[in-house]
């Protein structure tokens, strides 16, 4: 399929492309070329006899020297850092040259790696290829949005070859956002469990993304399609937090109203301006006694003291005195709760279900792994990378 070919990856230092360099190098025997801008975050792929070139995605010369005597791009490159315009403006100018890059070469065809948050906000009920776009102010759903648009318009302006895929949640050994996230949030607090869990989660295991963009590298007569992955059947989040709760021998979850949870976040999201942030820091448990402890900080206190009533006085010295933070600490439990963001809680509430007939039908698309097999390698990796070591009914096993 790719034995002695040239293939380009973007993004191969990253999650999705760093597995995706592992398989063509060890199961396709391909040439793998990866632009790197960061050579610190390429130790998992530094082992593989595999070409890195020094560049970022923003400079068009450097892609296009990347891109040079290759048969095959993957895009599968998304850079989270710095302010959300800038990701977004990264995002589509990556894209831009990456495309035009491979029109100039003349490759066989580009891969370019999207979300199935493009649909965001999602409905209940069937999500397809064919399901509308609706209105959205995320940031990262707008910047996939736009790169998609943008080969879109390369395919009907100049014939390039692309196919688009969007994955749904990703998981297994490195996933930042649905393995690791997931374990911290467990073990540092309490995962709110929306309507008793019963939301869908669409779950897809890394190497049946992996596999499914490879067979859109290769599938012929499929450019310009856009083809949605996830696992054979979404589990509820009830069942994908309990996975992860089993094999760390913890409880971390917990049912919460929806209507309290909606408060809550509104009342977090009145506190990111700037004056509140700065009243969260005067209070933060390791400023506020140094602030209290300079001399012109104790006199203006005691000057309060001396003006305010006893009432008045007590609820203004709990105002600066009492840490606040962008979590909940739980009544009853002690710990606190994770509140997830609008897009996290759009996931929480709703029952989409991923459909993917078009995959299999035009891919030849088979998820080979079952979220039971999926969460067991997780957990060999989840042992593998000792992080949870410290976590007292860890169970493991090789089985």
């Amino acid at each position: 399929m790719f034995s002695g070919k040239t293939v380009l990856v973007t993004g191969g230092t990253g999650f999705i492309g760093g597995r995706l360099v592992e398989k063509l190098v060890l199961e396709h025997r391909a040439r793998v070329r990866v632009l790197v801008r960061n050579f610190a975050r390429a130790a998992r792929i530094a082992r593989l006899p595999i070409e890195m070139l020094p560049g970022d995605l923003g400079d068009a010369a450097a892609v296009r020297a990347a891109a040079r005597g290759c048969e095959v791009v993957f895009h599968c490159a998304y850079d989270f850092a710095g302010a959300k315009d800038h990701q977004r403006h990264v995002a589509i100018e990556s894209t831009r040259n990456v495309g035009e890059a491979a029109l100039e070469f003349g490759l066989a065809r580009m891969v370019h790696v999207s979300t199935f948050s493009v649909y965001a906000p999602m409905p209940n009920g069937d999500l397809t290829e064919d399901s509308p776009w609706p209105k959205c102010k995320d940031s990262y759903v707008l910047a996939k949005r736009e790169a998609e648009r943008l080969v879109r318009q390369l395919r009907r302006t100049q014939s390039l070859p692309v196919v688009i895929v969007q994955p749904t949640l990703v998981y297994g050994p490195f996933s930042p956002h649905w393995t690791v996230a997931p374990i911290q949030r467990l073990t540092t607090g309490l995962v709110p469990l929306l309507n008793h869990g019963d939301g869908y989660c669409n779950a897809v295991y890394i190497d049946d993304v992996v596999d499914a963009m490879i067979l859109a590298a290769t599938r012929p007569g499929i450019d310009g399609e856009t083809f949605l992955i996830s696992g054979e059947k979404p589990v509820t989040w009830k069942d994908f937090y309990g996975a992860f709760e089993n094999r760390l021998g913890i409880r971390g979850t917990v049912e919460v109203v929806e209507e309290e949870l909606i408060k809550t976040i509104k009342a977090r999201r009145r506190q990111r301006g700037t004056l509140p942030q700065l009243l969260n820091l005067v209070r933060h448990p390791e400023v506020a006694p140094r602030l209290i402890s300079l001399p012109l900080v104790r006199s203006t206190l005691r000057l309060f003291r001396n003006c305010l009533p006893d009432d008045r006085w007590q609820a203004l010295k709990s105002f600066l005195l009492v840490s606040r933070s962008g979590n909940h600490v739980l009544n009853g439990s002690g710990k606190v709760l994770h509140i997830p963001d609008e897009m996290l809680l759009g996931l929480y509430r709703t029952k989409t279900r991923v459909r993917i007939e078009k995959a299999r039908k035009h891919l030849g698309y088979v998820p080979k792994f079952d979220f039971e097999r999926g969460m067991h390698l997780t957990a060999r990796f989840i042992h593998w990378a000792n992080l949870v070591s410290d976590a007292p009914g860890f169970r493991y096993s090789l089985e």
